[in-house]
């Protein structure tokens, strides 16, 4: 496909090429991403055509690897900490979540859990450190004010829902954490802590 002078592969290719040589968890996350229906602008391509394009060009090294992401790929995963979360998650014999979860509070703000177990009403949020020092998060908060509206956030949650966990984006790369955070909160698993 023309992208100004020059001719690119298409964004269902790209990710079917990426995900080919990749590991699952990576993969997964470049199909997300490919696929993240809440991007503006929309999404750079859809789950039907990943599969189209893998199925046209069949034969390659690393198709089964792709078809594994493909049908593990969610396109409400809203960045790659999610995808990583999940993929975490489903290693460690946990149910598999819902995403962006949408909740009216009582007080009539609307808040989205990033992974939600609706079989148990488990909320879980992934936090990043930019919400706290990013310009663009902070919206003419300061730190503490953010900090402060992320408690108050939480605590409206806590008081709907069964049960609530949060995690830095980096505990993910210790599964041990992940599996402590949401056992601690209730959560069944079907695998023994590793």
């Amino acid at each position: 496909m023309p992208a100004g002078a020059h001719a690119v592969t298409s964004p269902a290719q790209t990710a079917l090429d990426l995900v080919r040589c990749e590991r699952f968890l990576p993969a997964v996350a470049i199909a997300d991403q490919a696929i993240w229906v809440n991007r503006r602008g929309g999404a750079l391509t859809t789950i039907d055509a990943l599969w189209a394009r893998l199925d046209a060009d069949p034969g390659h090294r690393g198709d089964a690897r792709a078809a594994r992401a493909f049908a593990f790929a969610q396109p409400l995963a809203a960045n790659v900490r999610e995808s990583h979360s999940r993929v975490v998650i489903t290693r460690l014999g946990f149910p598999h979540p819902r995403l962006q979860e949408r909740r009216v509070l009582p007080s009539g703000r609307v808040a989205y859990a990033d992974l939600y177990f609706p079989e148990y009403d488990h909320w879980c949020e992934i936090d990043g450190r930019a919400k706290y020092s990013d310009p663009i998060f902070l919206d003419g908060r300061t730190p503490q004010e953010a900090l402060i509206d992320e408690k108050n956030r939480e605590n409206e949650i806590r008081r709907v829902v069964r049960a609530f966990s949060r995690w830095e984006a980096t505990d993910a790369d210790h599964p041990r954490r992940i599996w402590d955070i949401l056992t601690s909160a209730g959560l069944p698993t079907s695998l023994p802590r590793p």
